[in-house]
């Protein structure tokens, strides 16, 4: 699988309304139309000062959530035994 093709590229927000956010992809202004599940994260995203976003130029829209089947067929090692609890807290040494 593919996960990087030429559909997803990286929109640079210019501007937030309240229904609609202003990218630049590629050189070109783009209005692209927020809708529920990425209305409330773009404007987190603008207040924090991040004004990239990932967009799906072939969908025409903001790229938000992450499909799990896909994380872990790219990165299949998530679901090793090996590296299970390998993001812990270490304890602390006295």
């Amino acid at each position: 699988m593919n996960v990087f093709s030429e559909n997803y590229t990286i929109g640079l927000i210019k501007e937030v309304g309240e229904e609609d956010v202003l990218l630049t992809v590629n050189g070109e202004d783009v209005v692209v139309p927020l809708s529920e599940k990425n209305r409330e994260v773009v404007f987190e995203l603008v207040e924090e000062g991040t004004f990239l976003v990932p967009y799906d130029q072939k969908n025409k829209e903001i790229l938000m959530a992450i499909d799990e089947a896909v994380v872990y067929e790219t990165f299949p090692e998530m679901d090793s035994e090996a590296l299970e609890g390998a993001t812990d807290d270490l304890p602390n040494e006295e």
